[in-house]
């Protein structure tokens, strides 16, 4: 007769596994089963190890002279028959710089550059009034729409100071003390 002991199955690493219920199943995570776990990743603009972006550019020399490059503001033909239609300006009187800052034709800040205004020729076909316009660009399709009217273009240009008092003289000639001697002050490089 037999031993029962042979009649048992063998122990093998087939047939191992542990008691049931010893072990609680392992929860997913965001992303791989096992792999990298959630909020481990590097920083933004690591790039492996390679030297980043930001330190190959130079930090001059790429765009150089950029803050001191002149800014016109664009005025088209469109928008100064909007500005004669409305009679926010004369087209009787040369019309200047102030007119149309005061109109509300053109924004001018000196501080950011603007130098002035730059015609531009978009609308010259429709453009029927003659008109004196002083600007500080204008092309040449501009100039012969209004020579074509019987007008004149005069190009004029300003240093960022003489701009700032055209853009608001009223509020240069009502500030304290009197103008003559500001100005004065300044070119001596004295107190304002």
């Amino acid at each position: 007769m037999a031993s029962p002991l042979w009649a048992l199955p063998h122990v093998s690493l087939v047939n191992l596994k542990p008691e049931p219920g010893s072990r609680r199943p392992e929860r997913r995570r965001r992303g791989q089963r096992r792999g990298r776990k959630c909020g481990t990743r590097p920083r933004l603009g690591f790039e492996g190890g390679q030297t980043p972006f930001y330190i190959r550019i130079s930090k001059y020399g790429f765009n150089e002279g950029h803050s001191f490059r002149h800014q016109y503001q664009p005025l088209s033909f469109n928008r100064l028959q909007y500005l004669i239609d409305s009679g926010r300006v004369d087209p009787t009187q040369p019309i200047d710089l102030t007119q149309l800052v005061n109109g509300r034709g053109v924004t001018i800040q000196p501080l950011k550059r603007d130098y002035g205004v730059q015609l531009v020729e978009e609308g010259t076909d429709t453009f029927q009034v003659k008109v004196n316009i002083k600007v500080q660009l204008a092309s040449e399709l501009a100039t012969a729409a209004f020579e074509r009217n019987r007008g004149v273009v005069t190009t004029t240009f300003y240093d960022l100071r003489s701009l700032e008092i055209l853009c608001k003289p009223i509020t240069f000639f009502l500030c304290k003390g009197s103008w003559s001697s500001r100005l004065a002050s300044r070119k001596l490089g004295g107190p304002v």
